[in-house]
Order: structure tokens, then C-alpha cells, then sequence
């Protein structure tokens, strides 16, 4: 059975902010999205692959971003998450594809360093493209209630088949 469509409750980001801030554990463990976690190791380590296939350490570094993007994305995810019903929609879309694809990448281009990645500069050129085109694709979805995890949340399996609706009701100017 398919999760209805929740009904987002318009909020500040201030007040989105304050609530991610005041509740952390809610927000990064109770709520850790793990459909953005699992997607984006999955995406990533073939987009950076395919951007740094050469050479001995390319296979490390493919690793690397693999574990850490498989880490780290769904913490990222459930922080877009909390900003989902954040107004204005165009600033907290704003914030997120800045702040969050800012502070990711520069956490995964330690974790690159550290591992002694080869190839770091081309691979991170392409993840930060990737990034800020799927952070703004998944609050686009989060805001349509696809990807979500957590209490009302469906299965990814139910995300997937209502995907085709929310996109065609976005490019085709009307809400899904």
C-alpha cells in the first residue's frame, strides 16, 4: 500500500533550523534517511569512477567516496529532510544546495586525502556537480513526499512509482 501524500505545514527556516538544532538525535538518527544514503553511495561511486578510473590508487579513492557517501548521505539526506517545508521554498533550496553540497564536500576531500586518493581534483569536480543537482532533485522529491523516511514515511519501492507523476507535474507546472 501505497504512504498518502503528507500534507507539509509551511514553516521559517529559522524555526526549521531551531528544531534540527534543539533535537539532533531526532533528526540525524531517528530520522536518518537511508534512501538517500544507500542512492547516493550507489550514484557517486559510479560518477566518481567513471571521473577517476586511472591508476593504482583510483580504486581506493572509488572506495573511499563509496563508504563515506554511504556514511554521510543519509545524514545529509535527513537534514534536507527536516528542511523540507521550509519558506521561502527558493531560500531553503538555496541554503541547502549551498551549505549542505559546502560543508559534504569538504569533509569527503579530507576523507580522500586521508585515504590517499589519486585523482582527487577531477573526482571531486564531478561530485560537486552531482551534488547540487541531486540535493535540489531530492528536496524537490522530500517536498512531494518521495524519499522520506521516518514516521509516515512509504517504501522506496512505492518512492519509485509515484516518481514518474511528481516529475511530470513539475515540468508540467502543476503540484503533485
Amino acid at each position: 500500500m501505497t504512504a498518502p501524500v503528507p500534507v507539509l505545514e509551511p514553516e521559517s527556516i529559522g524555526d526549521a533550523a531551531y528544531r534540527v538544532i534543539a533535537n539532533p538525535w531526532k533528526t540525524f538518527v531517528l530520522d536518518w534517511n537511508w534512501k538517500a544514503a544507500v542512492l547516493s553511495a550507489g550514484f557517486r561511486a559510479i560518477f566518481f569512477s567513471a571521473a577517476t578510473l586511472r591508476g593504482p590508487g583510483a580504486m581506493r579513492g572509488i572506495w573511499i567516496e563509496l563508504i563515506f557517501r554511504l556514511a554521510i548521505g543519509g545524514f545529509w539526506g535527513s537534514l534536507l529532510q527536516a528542511f523540507r517545508r521550509a519558506r521561502p521554498a527558493w531560500l531553503a533550496g538555496l541554503c541547502g544546495a549551498i551549505i549542505l553540497t559546502g560543508g559534504a564536500h569538504a569533509l569527503e576531500f579530507l576523507a580522500l586525502k586521508a585515504g590517499h586518493a589519486t585523482h582527487i581534483t577531477s573526482g571531486m569536480i564531478v561530485s560537486i556537480g552531482v551534488s547540487i543537482v541531486s540535493l535540489l532533485f531530492n528536496w524537490l522529491l522530500m517536498r512531494n513526499g518521495l524519499m522520506v523516511t521516518g514516521e509516515g514515511s512509504g517504501r522506496l519501492r512505492d518512492d519509485f512509482r509515484r516518481l514518474p507523476a511528481v516529475l511530470y507535474s513539475f515540468f508540467g507546472g502543476r503540484r503533485a
